[in-house]
């Protein structure tokens, strides 16, 4: 597997007085809040599409993101490869939980078999990397705000 942030240290406590711009300054793990460790009270996730699936596109223009997932190649080895980088990300952060858009982790493909094949096969994929590392899953859910069909709410939209 190839790494996208060998560069980078695990993203540590320091303390508020650090100059470390990759630190954490306020959020320590391990203090105690209430009676609880900080990290049960602050159960921080990384969201999959903000973090990896946004090319920087806005309303003014094309994506800004170059981003070694996000080039031209055959769209399953790329979601392959884009978990890669969430879950080397994640622990980078420390982060116990992600989130996703069934999109985001699995290319849609050209039909609906290939579609729930190719979900399955991230399935699998994610379901290794959650085993390998302790992070695991807050949510998943479907992407249906882009399909004029559904955004609306499909059964009772009548100009869906």
């Amino acid at each position: 597997m190839q790494a996208y942030f060998d560069q980078l240290d695990r993203v540590r406590y320091e303390g508020s007085k650090s100059s470390n711009p990759l630190a954490f300054r306020h959020y320590n793990p391990d203090e105690l809040v209430l009676g609880k460790r900080m990290e049960e009270h602050l159960r921080f996730a990384a969201c999959y599409w903000h973090t990896f699936c946004w090319n920087g596109a806005d309303m003014f223009g094309v994506g800004a993101f170059n981003r070694p997932w996000q080039q031209p190649g055959e769209a399953l080895a790329l979601a392959k490869r884009k978990a890669d980088v969430a879950f080397e990300f994640f622990h980078k952060l420390h982060v116990p939980f992600y989130c996703f858009h069934d999109v985001d982790v699995s290319p849609e493909g050209a039909s609906l078999k290939e579609y729930i094949n190719n979900f399955a096969q991230m399935v699998d994929v994610l379901a290794g990397k959650q085993e390998e590392s302790g992070v695991k899953l807050l949510w998943g859910t479907g992407q249906l705000l882009y399909k004029p069909s559904l955004r609306r709410g499909c059964g009772d939209e009548p100009r869906s």
